[in-house]
């Protein structure tokens, strides 16, 4: 009777352990078949990756000459496969000179830009995911005076600005919000047909720049125009406000010059300067992505919008004036474009208001917007 006890619990005690020991091993042989395949893959597109050394010269961009322009404070390096079947590689990086990509064997489209999308206030990215279609475009911007006051001269005109943008329409709603933002600087550059191979030499055929040691030179998206208008009876003249229409609204990444799409600016920062005692100028400067591409010079190309409110703070004098054909390059303060009205438009004769040389900023046609005075 004791013996067989003792061989009940031996037999109980044998199976206790064996159940354990076979979940065990099923459990780490489904582990092994989950996993090899992954862990295998991983390991070998990862050895099949090739360094590559990118070095960015920022000497040439021009930053330090525009608004909001400051020394860039990082970069983005976007590596495209010239056969499209994968998403392209993207390095964000807080080094201004030298980032590395490791890249697979082939041809490869390569860009750099300074900041990263989501640092561009006045930017929109859109067509990132592929290199030929990567581009910027400046954002809407709200503007009582333009989008109301200007909305009858929209839908008569027969400007290349005013068809396109009856075309869109998006722009035409919210009151014809008309204007965008004056993009912020912006640099790039690009490098096309980048080869590595499996020995881990870098060619490239390019019309850029020479990639033989890996540098990209960066040259600003953005240029600097400036508008000059002469007045006669300048000394009537208390205000102005100004919107620039049919410049370029974008720019494409890769092949580095602005689109077709067009879009309106408002001109700010007016400064006057009075010559004689009866004539003289306001100008100022705006940031822009320069002229459309296939721009041709035309006077209906570009129109400049003037409003001219007069010093008895209720004349106001209403300019479309066409100035494509008046587009000359400048080499004056940074300038690379001017566009100077010279006939100068004539401004009648009034009596100032009691304040002198002040207006009453409830006049109904000024509304109660924030108005630019001329420096004079």
């Amino acid at each position: 009777m004791q013996s067989k006890n003792k061989s009940l619990f031996q037999g109980h005690a044998r199976q206790g352990h064996a159940r354990p020991c076979v979940s065990t091993w099923l459990m780490f042989i489904l582990m092994l078949v989950a996993t090899s395949c992954d862990r295998r893959q991983l390991w070998d597109e990862w050895d099949e990756l090739v360094p590559v050394d990118i070095n960015v010269n920022w000497s040439k961009s021009r930053f330090a000459e525009f608004d909001e322009g400051d020394a860039p404070t990082g970069m983005s390096v976007y590596a495209f496969d010239q056969t499209g079947s994968q998403q392209p590689a993207v390095m964000v990086t807080n080094d201004l000179e030298h980032v590395q990509l490791k890249l697979y064997d082939g041809e490869w489209n390569i860009f750099v830009f300074n900041q990263s999308v989501m640092e561009y206030a006045s930017l929109q990215f859109s067509g990132m995911d592929k290199y030929a279609s990567a581009q910027i475009e400046t954002i809407p911007q709200a503007s009582r005076w333009f989008s109301t006051s200007r909305a009858e001269w929209v839908t008569r005109s027969h400007s290349p600005w005013a068809e396109q943008t009856r075309a869109n329409a998006e722009t035409r709603a919210d009151e014809y919000s008309l204007t965008t933002k004056q993009p912020i600087w912006f640099a790039s550059d690009c490098h096309e047909g980048v080869i590595i191979d499996e020995d881990k030499i870098i060619r490239e055929f390019t019309p850029h720049t020479r990639f033989d040691d890996g540098t990209f030179y960066t040259k600003s998206a953005i240029i600097k125009m400036g508008v000059k208008v002469h007045f006669n009876g300048y000394e009537n003249l208390y205000t102005v406000r100004a919107v620039i229409s049919g410049v370029a609204k974008s720019y494409n990444i890769s092949q580095m010059h602005a689109l077709t799409e067009m879009t309106a600016h408002e001109l700010t920062g007016w400064k006057g300067t009075a010559v004689t005692d009866s004539t003289g100028y306001v100008e100022t400067t705006f940031q822009t992505f320069g002229l459309v591409k296939g721009y041709s010079y035309k006077p209906d190309e570009l129109y400049l919008h003037l409003d001219v409110m007069l010093v008895d703070g209720e004349t106001i004098m209403t300019y479309d004036l066409p100035v494509g054909n008046q587009v000359r390059v400048s080499n004056e303060n940074d300038i690379d474009l001017i566009i100077e009205v010279k006939d100068p438009l004539d401004l009648p004769k009034v009596n100032k208001t009691e304040e002198g040389n002040g207006f009453d900023i409830t006049v109904s046609d000024w509304e109660d917007e924030i108005n630019i005075d001329i420096d004079l």
